[in-house]
């Protein structure tokens, strides 16, 4: 009978003098990744040169440095994003000119509460950015010229002794994280609804071009899994349609036939329907040929995708992010670096 087994090859790469806060690939670059520290430096990581270029230092005052910082990077790195993570304020940086292209904020109704609502993506040549304005509110913003591609008066709402009157198209639901599907046509939503409990929802990019209304109520729009215990828990993109999901059912809300515990849902977002799933431990996810999880406290452990079944834990392992064209895991603690490579090897076992 042969198995596969699975090891680890790590290194740690020297030369880094800056508190790190983020690292994200270019994932259009193999064995690239800008980092993001609380000096308010860009730095490029080459892992195979193990080679650190600081490219640039921004000044900006929008963004606290006190509170979580996240950085978003285009796929080519022709721009960044630069946020606080559970904040209200965030920019563009062009990274030819190292100058702020853009602001944008979203307003202050419960806006701690997810993940700042931010992505790009590419339509039709053009790189664009999807951003939250309000709690309920998308927009899609053209960041070279700053032209919204989204006007629409706001919907009103109306609260009266007797009932509540709501106007068309007006959106009781929060948005939280978005991720761009590969092939750039979709998109999903990682939000949550009064109850309280997590909404995870997604629609198609061009339907939402041509009607300003597709991220409130139009037809492409699906609910994913809209009665989750919590919200902001990962996602990630399976194929150009399909997004895996992470969380638990909230059972206030559902049968209580339904599985207990961390589930690992796979969703077709253009359909709605499951197209599987099974439990899994908490943690972020990576998806490649597995399915990886990785948390601090229990470190990584690899599953088969279509099974899930659980192939290889390891404790000491806790990546930060991950890079597809190179299959690297990337991890930082303070001013270090480490770099994993996962190494697989056939085994005849009898």
């Amino acid at each position: 009978m042969t198995t596969k087994t699975f090891q680890f090859e790590m290194k740690t790469i020297q030369g880094n003098e800056e508190h790190i806060i983020d690292v994200q690939p270019i994932i259009n670059e193999s064995n690239k990744f800008l980092i993001l520290t609380t000096t308010r430096k860009i730095i490029e990581l080459d892992t195979n040169e193990n080679v650190f270029k600081e490219l640039f230092v921004f000044d900006n005052e929008e963004i606290v440095f006190e509170e979580k910082v996240s950085l978003l990077v285009s796929p080519n790195a022709e721009l960044i994003t630069v946020y606080n993570t559970f904040g209200r304020q965030g920019i563009v940086i062009d990274i030819s000119s190292m100058k702020t292209i853009m602001r944008f904020n979203r307003d202050d109704y419960h806006y701690e509460q997810t993940i700042f609502p931010v992505a790009f993506v590419n339509y039709n040549a053009q790189l664009l950015l999807i951003h939250g304005t309000k709690w309920n509110r998308l927009d899609i913003t053209n960041p070279i010229d700053n032209q919204a591609l989204t006007d629409r008066d706001d919907p009103k709402f109306q609260l009266t002794q007797s009932k509540s009157i709501r106007s068309e198209h007006y959106l009781d639901y929060f948005h939280g994280q978005l991720v761009v599907s590969p092939d750039n046509k979709w998109i999903v939503d990682n939000g949550w609804v009064w109850h309280p409990m997590g909404c995870v929802t997604g629609w198609s990019i061009h339907e939402w071009i041509e009607n300003r209304w597709e991220s409130e109520d139009g037809m492409s729009k699906k609910d994913l899994w809209c009665e989750k215990e919590d919200w902001n828990d990962p996602l990630c993109w399976i194929s150009d349609n399909e997004i895996g999901l992470v969380g638990r059912n909230n059972y206030d809300f559902i049968d209580g036939d339904e599985p207990h515990g961390w589930i690992f849902r796979v969703m077709n977002v253009e359909t709605g329907n499951i197209v599987k799933e099974f439990p899994i431990s908490s943690g972020n996810i990576f998806i490649d040929t597995y399915l990886f999880s990785c948390l601090k406290e229990t470190g990584i452990k690899i599953y088969d995708l279509n099974s899930g079944i659980l192939l290889f834990e390891d404790e000491k392992i806790n990546p930060d992010n991950y890079h597809h064209k190179s299959k690297e895991f990337i991890g930082f603690d303070n001013e270090q670096i480490m770099v994993y490579k996962l190494i697989e090897e056939e085994c005849n076992c009898s």
